[in-house]
């Protein structure tokens, strides 16, 4: 909401400015905040991580080969 009234992104946000919502937030957060952190963040089953995506395609590759 901080960033929202300030017409900023999370990653546009100074890290006092994250460190004020908590203190667990560290300068690695920006990692996170960035697409492609966020999309490499999501690695477990189903999620978007590149790993995962590959993972997902080559079940299905199997699956349709066994037709």
């Amino acid at each position: 909401a901080s960033a929202i009234q300030t017409n900023r992104g999370l990653a546009d946000l100074t890290l006092d400015e994250l460190q004020a919502f908590s203190e667990a937030i560290q300068s690695d957060v920006y990692e996170v905040l960035s697409p492609e952190g966020s999309i490499n963040s999501r690695n477990h089953l189903g999620g978007t991580a590149p790993k995962q995506v590959q993972m997902a395609i080559d079940k299905a590759r199997k699956k349709l080969s066994n037709r």
